[in-house]
């Protein structure tokens, strides 16, 4: 009965054109995530806040019978390309995801998706527009398979690749060129794609495209430009090689466990590896569904990303959770860790509710339910930390004090 009332509930707040938001909200009967267990408390919200005191004045009660409350979900990974953006908000509010940080797609997008995003009913963005990568580099070759389907926006990807969806370098005069348009778009960060950095020569030399991706030696400039302009930078890496060339040339962040097809020793990290991004405070998003291959996964799991993931939080390296799955949500990632027993429930929940919205927007209030902060949260109709899949119960969702629906 009690779950019963608290989805009847969250059907009520929700219906209408028109979000309601009271003055003051008092939520009782809840189990509240406090980092590391779930305690039972009343918490109220006003003006969009959490507050432990009750105010002068409570509009309304809420009762959340039991629910366990969470702070919302994040993508770290993320490609926004579909310009029928509700489709995309109804997927990742369903899946609890309030946050997400798109790691590459084209200005044009943004400016059609843009009035919808970051506001109390939908999730919250943050962007790298184009990305950089070498001529004919990966993702060339993804984004040209879009040119094949009818459309205008297959006339678009034809007429303006470069650079209105993908920035192609080969040289420091190249990434001038191109440098004045790109700021121009206004991204929030800088993305740029290594891919076989080891083979770097020999594969643009072959010509295939899609099978490397920037010259490794331009991966310092573009940090440099970048933090010259107040951005971070986000490096794609495929291999270990990768991965050592974006953090010796200064990348805040790595998009991608490094793991894939061929041999382990390719990928694997050092310890040497783990210590220097730890010391230069680079995360690493783990992206493991990317590959879209069970059987795959399941190996590399085994394998190279349990290798990785093991040596960089040996060395406290953050780890952030994306999934890189147009059109679908960090919840397969989150239930790939779940399901490989390398991180405990508590971890996992930490991971998505807490450090990767943090990362991506550092300096908001948010990833914990206490005074002062976002009054964004989920309630769970079971204990995550008993069984991860309770995650995907979701009987309430509340955003900025929003209570908000699918």
């Amino acid at each position: 009965m009690a779950r019963s009332r608290l989805a009847g509930l969250a059907c009520i707040l929700s219906i209408g054109a028109a979000p309601l938001v009271a003055q003051g909200v008092a939520y009782r009967g809840g189990l509240w995530f406090d980092g590391s267990k779930f305690v039972p408390k009343t918490m109220y919200v006003v003006d969009g806040v959490f507050r432990t005191h009750a105010p002068a004045r409570v509009d309304s009660v809420v009762d959340l019978a039991g629910g366990y409350v969470v702070p919302p979900f994040a993508d770290a990974h993320q490609h926004l390309i579909d310009p029928r953006i509700d489709v995309t908000i109804r997927a990742q509010l369903a899946d609890g995801i309030f946050y997400l940080k798109d790691q590459g797609s084209a200005p044009i997008i943004r400016r059609m998706i843009g009035p919808m995003l970051n506001k109390p009913t939908t999730f919250d963005y943050v962007g790298a527009n184009q990305a950089w990568t070498g001529p004919g580099g990966h993702p060339v070759e993804v984004v040209k398979r879009a040119a094949a389907a009818p459309g205008p926006f297959a006339a678009f990807v034809r007429d303006s690749l470069d650079p209105g969806i993908v920035m192609q370098v080969a040289s420091s005069a190249d990434i001038e060129q191109r440098w004045a348009y790109f700021l121009a778009g206004k991204p929030d960060f800088v993305k740029i794609h290594l891919f076989r950095s080891e083979d770097y020569a020999r594969l643009r030399a072959e010509g295939v495209e899609g099978r490397y991706g920037m010259d490794p030696a331009l991966a310092a400039e573009m940090v440099r430009r970048a933090r010259a302009a107040g951005l971070e930078v986000s490096a794609h890496v495929y291999t270990a090689a990768d991965f050592r060339v974006a953090v010796s040339a200064g990348v805040q962040q790595i998009a991608h466990l490094p793991g894939g097809r061929g041999p382990d020793s390719v990928f694997m990290l050092t310890d040497a590896d783990a210590r220097e991004a730890a010391r230069n405070h680079v995360t690493v998003i783990t992206t493991v569904v990317q590959h879209e291959d069970s059987a795959l996964l399941e190996h590399l799991l085994a394998t190279q990303y349990a290798h990785n993931i093991e040596i960089l939080r040996r060395r406290g390296v953050v780890l952030l959770i994306g999934s890189d799955l147009i059109g679908r949500t960090a919840r397969l990632e989150a239930d790939a860790l779940a399901r490989s027993g390398l991180f405990t429930n508590l971890e996992l929940l930490r991971m998505w509710s807490v450090t990767t919205p943090r990362a991506i927007f550092p300096a908001r209030r948010i990833g914990e339910l206490k005074d002062g902060y976002e009054a964004s949260f989920l309630v769970l109709r079971g204990d995550p930390l008993r069984d991860f899949g309770a995650t995907r119960a979701i009987a309430l969702r509340v955003k900025q004090g929003v209570a908000i629906s699918p």
